[in-house]
């Protein structure tokens, strides 16, 4: 337990630090003067670029992290000495991500143990896993999502990773709370006419917005990254206008959005573009309207940094092309089109079937795990996501669940989204008369797009994109109801009711969040990728897996390794250790953990690989 947690904050902070360091450098050298709170979404995505690249060089895991390091620390020296305020910047920034961290921790303490998010909510994070281990040792076939163009910068930088945590599991839960931390930091740009206090909650609830906490919880990573990519590329472009001394000068000033669009690009893939693409579209054409008495000579004062940039995205995509070309925005390139439990699934927070169970006289299995066909359309979902949980108040712990379905009754849920769209309403107001024009072209973006995949697209689509719409949608909100110099009439004209508000909304807010995040499951916490590099011996036959007891009644090890063995034509997932015979109808038996001895009378050893091995269960005794 204790090895697990310092190997996962180890790898989130290494990583926070890191990503601030890359992103101060690289706004220093676009002219800045001033440390920017949002230096650490530009260095993660410089960090997810540099490590895909180091990751595949002789060393693999070694050379990224030497690599991050080694760039990170001359980036620090650089901007050290051309950067001013940085202690008070930091100083400001730090309160935010701390609460952040403790924030992303509620999961681990309620669940009791550190290992996977979202084991039996999304069960796609073992293919992920599949992928690191062969980054960091690439030998046989490639995986999947390699072969099919799956950006695997996150993979990298949890190879890296793994580096000092020696455990895949743990290094990728670290990277993957990193990310709400790193936006949290970020989100400070937009707060300076707020008290240290309001700045942290409001810093807190953008990065935790509802959404993304159930996204964390499910450990969607991937779209962690590019929601912490949309906030922070508003926030830069809001610093183009407002902080240029915190932006940057001259010709390289649009380097650090080019960097967060080429990080979109590993982590995303070309769809990552689409959200940043349109809200610099929506904010450029702002900028130009405000400045419509020449708006031919801001485009020609424009125009050479633009190019820069342009082509520092196309020499960073170049080499990247084939795989972003193969990449499809299908669910088929993570799941190879099997294996969601049908019908609504357990929520998060319950036990795994059959867990703690044992193979006893005649060795029945504890839990059997149905391969059902998988639905593209719907992905882990049951149908579509309700929208109005986008505005942050939404009291369910799984946020597929309908209102009502639960204890909760309904019209609460709709009491807390008419307060929650109250919120936003009176934060575009604010936006609106503060000429936020960055702020409101991301929201104005992030919808557009939303609304097209709602009309256009499937349900696991849209609820990708409402996600991506959350953060921007709390930090207008809240922002609007907690600046105390926001221009809101009501302010004015009845000051109780707004404090009022903004203390419900506030509340209401992070009680969702937090109850989101409280019932994330949490699953095993040492991984091997031997269940997988075997799987292909598997055929149609019915296939019984036997783990450490503690693993299927503590680490939900029924629905991880139930999805491990979709390749089987029946899967069964029991506790060690086997007696007697092996159960009938079973063909092959996999050992978890590197037991030598044969789980059962009847068994002969065929395979093994990293501390799994593989069993053929004899006919007739033989």
């Amino acid at each position: 337990m204790l090895a697990d947690a310092l190997g996962t904050y180890a790898t989130a902070i290494g990583l926070i630090a890191v990503a601030t360091a890359l992103g101060a450098g690289i706004l220093a050298a676009a002219g800045a003067r001033r440390l920017s709170p949002v230096a650490p979404v530009v260095g993660l995505a410089a960090a997810a670029v540099i490590a895909w690249w180091a990751v595949r060089l002789p060393g693999h895991g070694l050379t990224a992290l030497l690599a991050l390091v080694v760039l990170a620390a001359a980036a620090a020296v650089f901007a050290a000495v051309r950067l001013d305020d940085a202690p008070a910047v930091i100083s400001r920034m730090l309160p935010s991500g701390v609460v952040a961290l403790a924030a992303v921790s509620i999961p681990f303490a309620a669940e009791g143990h550190f290992g996977v998010l979202g084991t039996g909510f999304n069960v796609d994070m073992s293919q992920h896993l599949f992928a690191a281990s062969w980054l960091a040792d690439p030998q046989g076939l490639s995986p999947s999502l390699f072969r099919n163009g799956y950006p695997l910068g996150p993979h990298a930088l949890t190879v890296a990773g793994n580096e000092i945590t020696g455990e895949l599991t743990i290094a990728f839960t670290g990277v993957t709370i990193a990310v709400p931390v790193i936006a949290a930091m970020a989100t400070v740009a937009a707060l300076d006419s707020l008290s240290r206090l309001r700045t942290v909650i409001v810093a807190a609830l953008t990065a935790l917005a509802y959404l993304v906490a159930s996204y964390l919880a499910q450990g969607a990573f991937k779209e962690l990254f590019e929601a912490a990519f949309l906030l922070g590329f508003a926030l830069w472009l809001r610093e183009l206008t407002r902080n240029r001394d915190r932006a940057g000068n001259g010709l390289l000033r649009l380097v650090p959005g080019a960097v967060i669009a080429a990080g979109a690009l590993y982590v995303y893939s070309w769809p990552g573009l689409a959200w940043l693409g349109a809200t610099f579209v929506l904010w450029a054409l702002a900028e130009l309207f405000a400045r419509r008495d020449d708006p031919g000579g801001a485009l020609r004062r424009i125009a050479p940094a633009a190019l820069v940039a342009v082509v520092l995205v196309a020499v960073v995509a170049a080499p990247e092309l084939d795989r972003i070309s193969k990449f499809g925005t299908s669910v088929d390139a993570v799941t190879e089109r099997t294996a969601r439990p049908a019908g609504p699934a357990p929520s998060p927070g319950t036990g795994g079937t059959g867990a703690g169970a044992g193979s006893g006289g005649g060795g029945k299995p504890a839990a059997k795990f149905e391969r059902p066909e998988y639905d593209n359309d719907l992905g882990n979902l049951f149908g579509q996501i309700n929208p109005a949980s986008v505005f942050g108040v939404w009291p369910s712990g799984d946020f597929r669940v309908n209102p009502g379905d639960g204890a909760i009754p309904a019209p609460v849920f709709y009491l807390g989204a008419l307060l929650g769209a109250v919120a936003l309403g009176l934060g575009l107001m604010a936006a609106w008369r503060q000429s936020e024009a960055a702020l409101l072209a991301a929201f104005a973006a992030a919808a557009a797009i939303w609304l097209a995949t709602r009309v256009g697209s499937t349900p696991y689509t849209s609820a990708k994109a409402l996600h991506m719409l959350a953060p921007v949608v709390m930090l207008i909100a809240a922002r609007g109801v907690l600046d105390p110099l926001a221009p809101v009439p009501l302010r004015e004209r009845a000051p109780r009711l707004m404090a009022a508000l903004a203390a419900a909304f506030a509340a209401a807010a992070a009680f969702s969040s937090v109850l989101a995040l409280a019932n994330a499951p949490v699953g095993i916490d040492d991984y091997t990728p031997g269940v997988r590099k075997l799987a292909n011996r598997f055929g149609d036959q019915a296939t019984l897996l036997l783990a450490p007891a503690n693993v299927i009644a503590d680490q939900r090890g029924t629905e991880f390794y139930g999805w491990e063995l979709r390749g089987a034509g029946s899967a069964e997932v029991a506790a060690l250790p086997g007696v007697g015979s092996a159960p009938e109808g079973i063909t092959r038996v996999l050992v978890v953990g590197g037991d030598q001895e044969p789980p059962f009378d009847d068994v002969k050893r065929i395979g093994s690989s990293n501390r799994v091995v593989l069993w053929q269960v004899l006919e007739g005794g033989q």
